[in-house]
């Protein structure tokens, strides 16, 4: 079973079972940057993560801090239980027989990291308020 994490839209989380056979289970979650590790736990338990081959995930492009979460986890568990790591697309992502399939035949180059694609800049240096002293 690989498991597909997509946080590529702000507010949202969808993550999906891709069994080598069988049906795809996928859930969307509405998120926001502090659920990613609450919902990742509650769709695969730790138990379950012995049955993972892989993890598939969504670089972008997105925005900032949604796509940086998911990237974020998909490479700290890749790196942690010591499976293949495959970053794609966001338009690949839409259809996930399709990604299933081509993981199935090694059609993707795994990855040691995944890097974020961002729709934009980030914009972190600008206050939020004009109400600064000056």
């Amino acid at each position: 079973m690989w498991l597909f994490i997509d946080s590529s839209e702000r507010g949202r989380l969808r993550l999906a079972h891709l069994p080598v056979l069988g049906t795809i289970r996928a859930h969307d979650h509405v998120a926001d940057r502090y659920s990613m590790i609450r919902e990742l736990s509650s769709f695969i338990p730790v138990k379950q993560l012995k049955d993972l081959k892989g993890i598939c995930v969504v670089h972008g492009p997105g925005s900032f801090s949604a796509v940086r979460s998911g990237v974020l986890a998909a490479n700290v568990m890749a790196r942690i239980l010591r499976i293949p790591l495959f970053g794609i697309d966001r338009s690949e992502a839409e259809d996930l027989e399709s990604v299933r399939d081509r993981l199935m035949r090694g059609s993707y180059r795994a990855q040691t990291y995944v890097a974020p694609i961002y729709d934009a800049e980030p914009n972190i240096t600008v206050p939020r308020s004009s109400s600064l002293p000056s």
